[in-house]
């Protein structure tokens, strides 16, 4: 009883410390985010890791590496460690250049936009974890986007509609794209198209749907900034007209990448990559809007160990992020990303961090649970 009595004392005294704690720091305590772990290249030769996803409702993650045309799959461990389970590889997959790899909401299929022919691949769920080798879909692009390429890719949190953010060097042209998910997932029918530069701002690269699948947020790279659009309310069209720009020096926005909004829908994360940082940004998903243009948390250098960051991608739970990057590169005029052969091929990796304030809630409810 006495031992009841000191552990039931001791464990409202934890909860009141990590209560105190929040209400002083307020919401950036909500994104301490701690370095688990790094996964370095381990082919011979230099690629860049452009995409990452992880599985709606499983602690498994793909990985895009691009230049040796290979999608691998990893699963984070009880000890908090990401093990590679699967890789879909090279002429049996039917990958070119695979640029951006995606779950589909329910996770039974993985879907890839390759950057060399501009197709999109569909893999499907086999028994387990797994997933088949050989695409059981190959969609080849629309008309329209032959001179395209793409670059950030996300599905709606419903599962009915793709959108693709086509963005490159100065010679392609630049686009989004709203697809409708037809065919049981197995195809993609092309609802809407902004092309620059009459209808967009810029180069747009990361792009992903709000969790009430009404707006879009888009980067573009070269104007270093965020942009949300509403999409129609029969989700047909992109309306050309910006709900929300974000930009200019106190938004830290630098040729931003990737673009995720959290599990919990509180803020909106960008991949900054010639400042090698990433930005939290407070976002209100009742109206689908940024709050506050000065971020509320940025990982930065040396704590992150980042390098030219690029993609993002958050655990269904909130406690896993991981981010890609590229490494010591250049970028030419045209905006190209160029490296040689003294690019170690380890410059590519990425990053595994855990959320240590959802790790010590966890702890916390388990303590408070008594006898």
């Amino acid at each position: 009883m006495q031992i009841n009595t000191f552990l039931s004392k001791a464990n409202y005294a934890i909860f009141f410390f990590v209560f105190l704690q929040q209400a002083i720091c307020g919401k950036e305590n909500l994104i301490d985010w701690s370095h688990t772990s790094v996964i370095h290249n381990q082919d011979t030769y230099y690629t860049l890791l452009n995409s990452v996803d992880f599985h709606p409702t499983q602690n498994i993650f793909c990985v895009t590496y691009s230049n040796i045309n290979k999608i691998i799959l990893y699963k984070i461990d009880s000890a908090g460690k990401p093990k590679k389970i699967q890789t879909l590889n090279g002429s049996v997959a039917e990958l070119l250049s695979p640029q951006h790899a995606v779950f589909s909401s329910d996770g039974t299929k993985i879907v890839v936009a390759n950057w060399g022919n501009q197709a999109l691949n569909v893999y499907q769920k086999t028994q387990g974890q797994l997933y088949q080798e050989k695409p059981v879909a190959n969609i080849q692009p629309h008309p329209s986007l032959k001179n395209h390429r793409p670059h950030g890719m996300a599905f709606s949190p419903c599962g009915n509609y793709l959108a693709i953010a086509f963005g490159a060097a100065d010679y392609y042209d630049k686009a989004i794209a709203l697809y409708s998910v037809v065919d049981h997932g197995l195809n993609f029918e092309l609802l809407h198209l902004l092309q620059a530069p009459n209808e967009l701002p810029g180069t747009p690269k990361g792009i992903t749907f709000t969790p009430d699948a009404n707006c879009l947020l888009v980067t573009f790279c070269d104007t270093n900034s965020l942009v949300i659009y509403n999409l129609s309310k029969k989700k047909n069209k992109i309306l050309q007209k910006p709900k929300q720009v974000i930009q200019g020096d106190e938004t830290g926005i630098f040729r931003p990448e990737d673009v995720k909004i959290t599990p919990d829908g509180k803020y909106c994360v960008l991949s900054n990559s010639e400042h090698h940082t990433v930005t939290f940004y407070p976002f209100d998903k009742t109206h689908n809007r940024i709050t506050q243009t000065i971020p509320v948390k940025i990982l930065e250098n040396p704590e992150y160990q980042l390098q030219f960051p690029h993609g993002i991608a958050f655990s269904s739970d909130g406690k896993f992020m991981v981010i890609t990057e590229f490494g010591e590169i250049k970028i030419t005029t045209e905006g190209d990303i160029v490296w040689d052969h003294t690019t170690s091929p380890k410059e590519a990796k990425f990053h595994l961090y855990s959320n240590q304030l959802k790790a010590g809630k966890f702890i916390v409810s388990l303590m408070t649970k008594g006898p």
